[in-house]
């Protein structure tokens, strides 16, 4: 789709540039316009170089808005909860945890989606018709890859430092079970730990995190899927990215008019057309992992966003302008 799009538009930009040169009459035709639509708020500069061809170039920034997401926090590697006496597993140790720190943790993890997209573009209009409001556009967006961020709300920072000094603790205790020859208790971090509790930590509770999905080609020595679950990282904190090419070719058709036939110099434009992402965006957590591609069973919220995002390979593009003539 990416080198489809890229074909497309450099053919139609070399076709075009023929047609200009045997056509060409100067025109100092020039308007500035405001824009507003899919590809967000911005401007445009303008030029008709004849009838039959025009420029247009400018810059669209997505303005700010915030869209949540949830996830939910568990201690082990399995979907079993672990109920004793009522209490679940993540219950117990978020009781111990609380005993050592002073501090509680709960399950939920608020993280906050936001736009990071922002394109200069340069566009060429070519009016095949006799009626010339009527044009067909090729061009290009060009911005960032990163189109959208996500990250914990500052609200849950406390639970996600416990978080990652549990983990810190778990790990010291794994790397001492299964990695050295010593027993797994003692003093760890500055705790002194029994050896009861550290086998807690490492055969009752488990590591802490939260479960996003299923790699897709990892299985463990059974043959059921490794899950993937997510922790803080070494900030403390939990991300994730969306990318997709910064080159964008663009593909549309428009209209051109004056919004009063006795006076031209205010226009209205509207721009009808795709831009190519070159495949459907990839979202990337902070540890490097793919959500989109690598991973199946997603879980809850995540899925229905992935789901959402997946059949976009191109983005469609809706544009209204209005553009004021600079000179007579």
């Amino acid at each position: 789709m990416k080198r489809l799009g890229i074909t497309i538009v450099l053919a139609a930009v070399l076709s075009i540039g023929n047609l200009a040169a045997r056509t060409f009459v100067f025109n100092p035709d020039l308007k500035i316009g405001f824009d507003a639509g899919t590809t967000g708020i911005g401007f445009t500069v303008e030029s008709r170089i004849n009838d039959m061809v025009g420029v247009r170039t400018g810059f669209d920034w997505m303005p700010h808005f915030e869209v949540p997401l949830y996830f939910h926090m568990e201690v082990g590697d399995d979907q079993n909860p672990g109920y004793e006496n009522g209490r679940s597993r993540f219950d117990r140790m978020a009781e111990k945890l609380e005993e050592i720190t002073g501090f509680k943790i709960d399950q939920k993890v608020k993280m906050i989606g936001e736009p990071n997209m922002y394109n200069f573009k340069l566009l060429i209009d070519i009016y095949p018709l006799k009626d010339k409001r009527w044009y067909f556009t090729t061009g290009f967006y060009t911005g960032p890859s990163v189109i959208g961020r996500a990250c914990n709300s500052y609200e849950d920072m406390t639970k996600l430092i416990l978080a990652a000094f549990y983990n810190n603790i778990y790990d010291n205790v794994y790397d001492l079970e299964y990695n050295n020859d010593g027993e797994p208790h003692g003093v760890i971090m500055g705790l002194e730990l029994t050896k009861e509790l550290t086998d807690k930590i490492l055969y009752d509770y488990g590591r802490m995190g939260m479960h996003v999905g299923d790699y897709k080609d990892r299985t463990d020595q059974n043959g059921k899927p490794i899950r993937y679950t997510m922790g803080p990282g070494a900030d403390n904190m939990i991300k994730a990215e969306m990318r997709v090419n910064s080159f964008k070719p663009y593909l549309g058709i428009g209209f051109n008019g004056p919004l009063d036939k006795k006076n031209d110099r205010f226009n209205i434009v509207f721009d009808c057309g795709i831009m190519f992402w070159g495949g459907h965006p990839k979202v990337y957590t902070h540890d490097g992992t793919e959500i989109v591609d690598d991973l199946t069973n997603l879980n809850g919220q995540i899925r229905r966003y992935v789901d959402y995002v997946r059949p976009f390979e191109v983005f469609p593009v809706l544009n209204l302008s209005l553009n004021y003539r600079l000179f007579k």
